[in-house]
């Protein structure tokens, strides 16, 4: 895909990746049950936790997708749809630089229609 500045993109990526990583890293979930007798407390204490653990799922997976964007700028293989082999679109691209899929396809993996490698 020439129209796209690769190395651009590459920084963005490994940028995007650096600030992951120092979330992923800033998460504490431990919950101290002896600091907290009240019921109430711990439950929200443990609701907390449990929202963090599902934003630090995600950011795996989105760490994940950069991860592999990088690997296929590296292989020439970046800025095409992994299924059809398709452009991805530019503005898709500016707009989430691991996307995998240009939009029909990414509209079929939604649907539940394209398997998800």
């Amino acid at each position: 895909m020439s129209k796209l500045n690769l190395k651009e993109i590459k920084e963005k990526l490994l940028a995007e990746r650096d600030l992951l990583i120092e979330k992923l890293k800033g998460n504490d979930l431990s919950v101290d049950d002896a600091e907290t007798p009240d019921p109430v407390d711990l439950a929200v204490r443990n609701y907390s936790k449990n929202v963090m653990l599902a934003v630090s799922e995600n950011e795996s997976k989105q760490l994940a997708l950069i991860d592999e964007a990088v690997l296929r700028i590296d292989d020439d293989e970046y800025g095409l749809c992994q299924n059809c082999d398709k452009d991805i679109n530019p503005k898709r691209i500016a707009a989430l630089p691991w996307a995998r899929y240009c939009l029909d396809c990414q509209e079929l993996l939604e649907k539940g229609l394209l398997d998800d490698e």
